[in-house]
């Protein structure tokens, strides 16, 4: 019997790279299969030295049985779901029927695409006897599909990540379902080399996403407050500031509007880009800023787990429902970019952190610790999963 992870789409977004990671520290290195989107980032980042890596993409015969009902469903219903989850075909029929499939795409029922994952997931039961939902975060609005609920109630066990998933899934009658902290606040932290800008405890660690700009209502009043914050810590503060991408994917690129705000304010020599790492890495370096605010939730969570005082640029209910578990509240530890009104709103709840720092320190290494103790019960009841 071994752990086949999926729903992972590639480390280079290292979001994902460092669920793998933790989730495969969790059911046992030698025990864990990881079936990837992209074989090739497994191994730019290190994961198939870890880890078994099988493709879960492989081209799909034209004159099978699942291509023609695939067909038929997207010509004759329009639902392209079934032409989605053909290349994953092959993959699934390998597994053993003694395997246990575990899910770790935490917010892939966050999605409008979701009914996707449905179908893969129905799919594999065929083929395997045991199904694990691991870490998720789910709108309770989203619960209202009742295909969503059926598909949730036909896995073995799944953990939220947060309360307000967990009692959105427990006032569904789930009793599959308990709480368990997101599994990348146990991720190591693997030292490496720093830009001569950086300066250890009195840099800020920015990172913004394509994602939340293309989402945003007015996406130049969200890099205009970038702006602002970026020249006051430079006029009125003797911190530094480095760009931290955390996805690097083609036209999914952190890089992108972060190279932007580089490049303009590059001349000041208080700036720096940091280059591309693995999950590990960008820990590390995040761990060594004064302050952090981030767009990618695991991101902050590398910033979270150190220790690191954070705001975060929430745009979902994982943001939020990871916040509130750590302080209490989200207030003043989110801001969603649909709130974003003004020039100085983000300023404004970066000065709060600040000014709150040595408060959230305290909460951030409590939290982290008492997260530590779940997850370390978790492996154990996971190797103990038959």
């Amino acid at each position: 019997m071994k752990f086949v992870l999926y729903n992972h789409v590639g480390s280079a977004n290292h979001g994902c790279e460092a669920l793998v990671r933790t989730i495969a520290g969790l059911t046992g290195y030698d025990n864990t299969k990881l079936l990837s989107d992209a074989p090739a980032e497994e191994k730019k980042y290190g994961i198939d030295k870890l880890i078994e890596v099988c493709p879960a993409i492989t081209k799909d015969k034209k004159s099978t049985i699942e291509f023609l009902k695939a067909y038929y469903e997207l010509k004759v219903k329009k639902n392209y779901f079934y032409m989605d989850i053909l290349p994953y075909m092959q993959a699934l029929k390998n597994i053993n029927k003694d395997d246990v499939l575990v899910s770790i795409g935490g917010d892939i029922f966050c999605y409008e695409n979701y009914p996707k994952y449905i179908l893969i997931h129905q799919t594999a039961l065929k083929y395997v006897n045991k199904s694990i939902l691991l870490g998720c975060s789910i709108e309770p609005e989203s619960l209202k599909d009742e295909k969503l609920v059926s598909d949730l109630k036909s896995f073995d066990m799944i953990t939220a990540r947060e309360h307000i998933t967990y009692n959105a899934l427990k006032s569904k009658g789930l009793k599959n379902v308990e709480y368990c902290p997101d599994s990348a606040f146990r991720l190591k932290c693997c030292a490496t080399n720093l830009p001569k800008e950086f300066k250890e405890g009195k840099t800020i660690g920015l990172n913004l996403s394509e994602l939340v700009l293309n989402k945003s209502e007015n996406p130049e009043l969200l890099m205009k407050n970038f702006e602002i914050l970026i020249e006051n810590i430079i006029s009125k503060s003797e911190y530094n500031i480095a760009m931290v991408p955390h996805v690097v994917w083609k036209n999914n690129d952190d890089r992108v509007p972060l190279k932007k705000l580089y490049d303009k304010y590059k001349d000041t020599n208080r700036v720096c880009m940091i280059e591309d790492h693995n999950a590990e890495q960008l820990k590390w370096i995040i761990s060594k800023c004064a302050a952090f605010i981030g767009a990618r939730t695991h991101a902050t969570i590398a910033a979270y787990s150190t220790g690191i005082p954070t705001l975060v640029l929430g745009y979902s209910i994982k943001s939020v429902g990871i916040a509130r578990d750590l302080f209490g509240s989200e207030e003043n530890y989110v801001l969603s970019y649909k709130n974003i009104k003004k020039e100085t709103d983000l300023l404004n709840h970066y000065l709060w952190i600040l000014e709150h720092a040595d408060t959230i320190k305290e909460t951030l290494v409590e939290k982290t610790k008492e997260y530590c103790e779940i997850l370390d019960k978790m492996e154990e009841k996971l190797k103990e999963f038959k």
